[in-house]
């Protein structure tokens, strides 16, 4: 199987699928209930933790097995390493479940940079069924892949790189971590491959690299004006209230000067540069960079 992550109409599911790879047939009915469904995932997911141990390899692959009668391996849900992040979509709060096996020393993404990841995707069943994989490392934008991705990646820092003499690489000190995901932040009742509908997923995965992009090219970069940095709750940055958020706004402060002439500047030579975002100046002693700002041009 081609990899499925990249189908970016997987997001949503309904019934117009057209612009899927030709080997992955994809089938949906009319959809659950998410409060309907979630319980059931939930319970997949917390059983498959109460009962399954893992194995990693010096490389951060994973295996896992499901503990017999008797058996005293730790269950992933006891690992001291097993976090959660708390979710809310679809009207309702999810938890999703992620283990971290290695933080990464680099930088983070957020959920619509782009990331260069390996990974494993499997199934919760009793054979713990793969249903696609990237030994080496393919980049993904966050947001054209299924919804988990966004949310856990994110959670992880990326590495670095070393070029060999005989043209080969090798990664190191890189995020690498399990996602354990309800079908709601994957493929949902949509069936793909071997993938069945409703079916939470399980991806073991490597963030090797991320790039931060320039969503609306205001030589602003999206990580600066996704979130909205006066709340908790990940609201999306809308300074001018429009409701075009900042990352997607080419004028952020609707002054009619477009923000990538507002963080311009010469340099000595009479080059024209764009400020680092940290260094945008402000205006008249204000505390909002010029480019946030409607009384400052």
């Amino acid at each position: 199987m081609k990899n499925i992550l990249k189908v970016l109409c997987l997001l949503v599911l309904v019934t117009f699928f057209a612009g899927c790879p030709k080997d992955d047939t994809v089938t949906a009915e009319p959809a659950k209930a998410y409060s309907e469904q979630y319980p059931i995932d939930e319970a997949a997911i917390d059983d498959f933790l109460a009962t399954h141990f893992v194995t990693v390899d010096g490389d951060y692959n994973t295996t896992f097995t499901e503990i017999q009668e008797g058996g005293t391996e730790t269950p992933i849900k006891d690992m001291p390493n097993l976090a959660f992040k708390m979710v809310d979509r679809n009207d309702l709060t999810y938890k999703l479940y992620y283990l971290v096996l290695n933080e990464g020393i680099g930088e983070s993404p957020i959920k619509v940079d782009s990331a260069f990841v390996s990974y494993k995707g499997t199934l919760t069943d009793a054979d713990n069924t793969t249903f696609d994989s990237a030994e080496n490392p393919v980049w993904f934008m966050l947001e054209d892949v299924i919804p988990g991705w966004g949310e856990i990646i994110p959670q992880f820092k990326s590495g670095t790189s070393i070029e060999n003499p005989n043209g080969t690489v090798t990664y190191q000190d890189f995020g690498a971590g399990v996602m354990f995901l309800p079908s709601s932040f994957g493929y949902y009742n949509g069936s793909i491959g071997v993938i069945p509908q409703y079916s939470p997923l399980i991806f073991n995965f490597k963030l090797i690299n991320q790039k931060h992009i320039d969503h609306d090219s205001d030589r602003v970069l999206s990580v600066y004006e996704y979130y909205d940095p006066t709340k908790t709750d990940g609201s999306l940055l809308d300074t001018d209230g429009d409701g075009v958020p900042d990352y997607l706004d080419v004028d952020d402060d609707n002054d009619g000067t477009i923000t990538k002439e507002e963080v311009k500047y010469f340099d000595v030579n009479g080059d024209k540069q764009y400020y680092e975002f940290a260094n945008i100046p402000t205006c008249s002693g204000g505390t909002l960079k010029k480019h946030l700002d409607s009384s400052c041009q």
